[in-house]
């Protein structure tokens, strides 16, 4: 992802160019499977409305966008989930990514 989660909405999903979608989707298809833009999206939209509520895990994320990594804010009834994805390497890489990114952007210039 190009920006923080927390500015994802389900309308940058819904700007879905037409183009694009047969470009870099419909190859990976059947011949005889290309649904629009719409309907991946009516398919999709309780998936994602789910995902991009961000008021559930907007402890998490506040902390994630400080490079802090911290799974037990998802999962504080579930420590045994929480401790899994503790040390899930692209979760790992991706706190610390935020972490010097944030630490460069506060140097002077």
């Amino acid at each position: 992802m190009d920006r923080d989660f927390r500015t994802y909405a389900l309308d940058r999903v819904s700007s879905a160019d037409a183009r694009q979608i047969a470009r870099l989707l419909y190859p990976l298809l059947g011949a005889d499977d290309r649904p629009t833009a719409n309907e991946m999206l009516a398919a999709a939209r309780p998936l994602l409305e789910t995902v991009l509520d961000h008021h559930r895990e907007a402890a998490y994320l506040a902390a994630i966008a400080d490079g802090k990594y911290q799974p037990e804010l998802l999962f504080n009834k579930q420590l045994d989930i929480a401790e899994r994805i503790r040390l899930h390497p692209a979760l790992i890489w991706k706190a610390e990514n935020v972490a010097q990114h944030m630490m460069q952007s506060r140097k002077p210039s």
